[in-house]
């Protein structure tokens, strides 16, 4: 057959290909058909027949359907989009619940599509400190902009070079500037006195079921230091009454549980007189996998749940300025308050490392007004200004 399809430069042709008889010998006449379809090809390779049986030569389309140089194809230019495409679908699915949800709200926000229809190379140092120039002035807080940058750098790692190897979309990473500064905040721990409120009475906006379940809540964070993803995740096996302990295995985030946030379990070797008598019972129908602080349909909270539930009760009690994980901070702050070292403190909280922990050493008003006392008595000013006088003439 002379005409047929042939894949020419990565593509399907119609091709023209049979051999014709001459003085000289045979003469093969092999070249892509001008026009693109069956019938223009066909029509082609008539003309060409026609044109040998009357001159018994094709020297003239041999010289005039000249083959066509190879298609150049271009290299496709990817951008900030294809490169979060591709780190949604590989890289993301990898990190904890919580980190997933994160980086999807900012890689969704304002901040974070400034960059769509950039090509990835054209991301370089400069044209991240302008885009971080336009982040800080839209006035979000230190934390937030810094977690701004390191997304912007997980999306560009996750598609350039790594350890020698070449990069799926971008051949080199940029400078980055240095990651911004966030300044360390003051622990704020919930008073014993807000506590106690947040444990009495209950208002009469509240159901009893759905007030006794926060009560619970509040006591687990308060007096035994849990997260509130930890409260979540909490089963009645967990919680061995006889014993006196609670062990820490799981947290829940985003309907999904996992490790703790220090990724290992912990034990909280004690229950405390305040949080007993609630535990007792609540756990005392429950079977090893129930869950022991849900809400009041049994559900675990949502992430924003107790959060939600917490801020309202504090505005129908009168209490201001206090967070929930504000509690947990009690916890931390009591064990200091009451001599616990730095290590057991670390241990009991699930603190990642020391440096964590010893933040909570010297939130204690009380601590840092006793430290002013170790000047008490002393009266350098005095004694040097009896010193120039004794030595005046």
């Amino acid at each position: 057959m002379a005409v047929r399809r042939r894949v020419v430069n990565g593509e399907s042709t119609w091709v023209i290909d049979r051999r014709f008889r001459t003085e000289n010998g045979l003469v093969r006449y092999r070249r892509a058909a001008q026009v693109q379809t069956r019938s223009g090809a066909e029509s082609e390779e008539r003309r060409l027949q026609n044109y040998f049986a009357e001159h018994g030569t094709i020297a003239p389309f041999l010289e005039t359907s000249a083959r066509k140089p190879p298609k150049k194809i271009e290299p496709k230019v990817y951008r900030w989009e294809d490169a979060v495409d591709y780190y949604k679908k590989n890289v993301l699915p990898l990190h904890e619940a919580s980190t997933r949800k994160s980086y999807r709200v900012l890689l969704g926000g304002v901040h974070m599509r400034l960059w769509n229809g950039t090509a990835l190379g054209n991301i370089t140092r400069a044209s991240i400190v302008e885009w971080d120039a336009k982040v800080k002035q839209s006035g979000v807080s230190p934390s937030t902009r810094r977690n701004h940058h390191c997304v912007l750098r997980s999306v560009l790692r996750a598609v350039g070079p790594y350890e020698g190897e070449a990069g799926l979309y971008l051949e080199t990473l940029p400078n980055f500037p240095a990651l911004p500064k966030v300044g360390r905040t003051e622990v704020r721990a919930v008073p014993t006195e807000d506590i106690r409120v947040l444990l009495g009475e209950r208002p009469k906006a509240f159901h009893f079921k759905t007030w006794t379940l926060f009560g619970l809540a509040v006591a687990l964070s308060a007096f035994a230091g849990l997260r509130s993803s930890e409260i979540r995740a909490l089963r009645r096996r967990d919680v061995d009454l006889a014993a006196g302990v609670i062990t820490v295995r799981l947290k829940r985030c985003v309907d999904e549980e996992g490790p703790p946030k220090s990724q290992h379990q912990r034990a909280i070797d004690f229950i405390a007189p305040e949080l007993l008598p609630r535990l007792q019972q609540r756990c005392r129908n429950l079977k090893p996998d129930d869950y022991v602080c849900p809400n009041s349909t049994g559900r675990p909270w949502s992430d924003c749940g107790l959060w939600t539930m917490f801020r309202r009760a504090c505005r129908k009690l009168g209490i201001e300025g206090q967070r929930l994980h504000g509690l947990r901070h009690a916890f931390v702050t009591a064990l200091f308050a009451g001599g616990v070292d730095a290590r057991t403190v670390q241990d009991l909280a699930g603190h990642g490392s020391l440096g964590v922990t010893d933040r909570y050493a010297h939130t204690s008003k009380e601590r840092k007004r006793a430290a002013g006392r170790v000047f008490e008595g002393f009266r350098v000013l005095a004694a040097v200004e009896a010193a120039v006088e004794e030595s005046e003439p």
